[in-house]
């Protein structure tokens, strides 16, 4: 099986960690690695890094390059620096692994996600690979819904396919909820789990659904096939990916998911998507006590994550409760947790005034 690990997003709600020139998946947010190097180093731990693929921006190369020396250049998958979304992304992934492994599964693993303990997550890699193989279904990963959570999609889970992997057929693909009563009446009525990606399929049959439900992006990434290995392969790319419409994979996968021709697995380990402040409070939380990553006082402050990128730097909060403070070298954020979404009014401003150079 081969891996294409996904390291090209923006990580815009992670604001001021990632930047739009280092965006979050290479940063060290959570311990002394980036959540990249980390995903890496578990992969090496059971992959040849000639099966690991690396799926990125051509202006992050360099932090691949840094982060991952074990990868080598030919393996890594170069995407524009234009902002399609997922879809035209990992498609150009996979139009690469459909012409040079066609008869190998691939799985696709996101780089900005923590996945706790490493040993059940290979499992996990084994198992998708062995149920892949054998049914040649597509096969995503879940996790059991015990709270609403508005900021992910659900899949309705059918009959047992392989209950020692808590395997199941997928019955629909359900999108996520306008209202909190909405998804926690959806979660509390229906057999269902929270989508957290981990696709894995066989390349072909990924464009062959590509070609029926998104016939454009298709044709553009057949073009681009093409160019692959050309002297002007980067150049062509560019112009063929700039044509192509924005979207996420999901355009093509909800799809197949609503087939009744798809499994989810429960995924066995902790799995944490590194998308919002919020998650990295919930990651170290044990209950409602504050967070400190670096050299912090904290009086009479409670629930709150409070995190410093300069270890010589002494940050002190008084009275401070349900916030979080995350300092940088060259700016400062202080927000109650339940406003975490206006990050992108900030965004919004800096992009349209003076201040560009912070984003």
């Amino acid at each position: 099986m081969k891996i294409i690990v996904t390291a090209g997003g923006q990580g815009t709600k992670m604001w001021p960690y990632s930047r739009q020139d280092k965006p979050k998946q290479f940063q060290p947010i959570i311990g002394n690695k980036s959540t990249y190097q980390q995903t890496i180093e578990t992969l090496l731990k059971a992959y040849n890094p000639d099966d690991i693929y690396v799926s990125t921006k051509h202006k992050f190369i360099r932090f691949v390059a840094e982060q991952s020396p074990q990868i080598h250049l030919r393996n890594y998958v170069v995407e524009p620096d234009i902002a399609l979304d997922r879809g035209p992304a990992e498609g150009i992934a996979i139009a690469r692994l459909a012409q040079e492994h066609p008869d190998e599964p691939f799985i696709i693993v996101q780089a900005d996600c923590v996945r706790d303990p490493e040993d059940k997550f290979l499992d996990m890699l084994a198992n998708a690979e062995r149920h892949v193989t054998k049914t040649k279904k597509m096969l995503t990963g879940g996790v059991k819904a015990v709270e609403p959570n508005m900021g992910v999609d659900y899949l309705l889970v059918g009959d047992v396919v392989d209950e020692s992997t808590e395997t199941y057929r997928i019955d629909e693909f359900i999108f996520r909820k306008e209202t909190l009563k909405e998804t926690r009446a959806l979660i509390e009525n229906f057999h269902v789990v929270t989508h957290s990606n981990h696709m894995c399929w066989y390349p072909e049959l990924m464009l062959d659904a590509y070609k029926k439900y998104r016939p454009d992006w298709y044709k553009a990434l057949k073009q681009i096939q093409k160019a692959f290995g050309s002297p002007s392969e980067y150049e062509l790319i560019n112009a063929i990916y700039g044509t192509m419409e924005k979207g996420p994979t999901e355009s093509v996968t909800t799809h197949v998911m609503n087939s009744g021709e798809a499994l989810i697995s429960i995924l066995p380990y902790k799995w944490t998507d590194i998308g919002t402040w919020g998650a990295i409070y919930d990651y170290y939380s044990q209950g409602g006590e504050t967070v400190r990553d670096g050299n912090i006082i904290a009086v009479d402050t409670e629930g709150s994550l409070i995190k410093v990128s300069n270890p010589d730097k002494l940050v002190a909060v008084i009275g401070l409760d349900n916030c979080v403070v995350v300092d940088t070298p060259d700016a400062l954020l202080i927000v109650p947790k339940d406003q975490i979404d206006k990050l992108k009014d900030v965004q919004t401003s800096l992009s349209n005034g003076k201040n560009v150079k912070y984003l």
